[in-house]
């Protein structure tokens, strides 16, 4: 079955290439993901937020 791209016909698809940016864009995702995580964690900790208890923060 022909690609439906031409273009598509001289490129390598197969490789570490692929994988690499995969890795890389996976990675990124991750770090990025959890920081959303933590500021949703900490901000209905900390502003009480859904009805959460708040601490008043008189250690650490």
């Amino acid at each position: 079955m022909d690609p439906f791209d031409p273009a598509l016909q001289s490129t390598v698809v197969s490789g570490w290439k692929p994988l690499l940016s995969l890795a890389l864009f996976a990675g990124v995702g991750a770090f990025f993901l959890g920081a959303l995580v933590t500021a949703l964690r900490r901000g209905i900790k900390e502003e009480g937020w859904f009805g959460g208890k708040k601490e008043d923060g008189g250690s650490s």
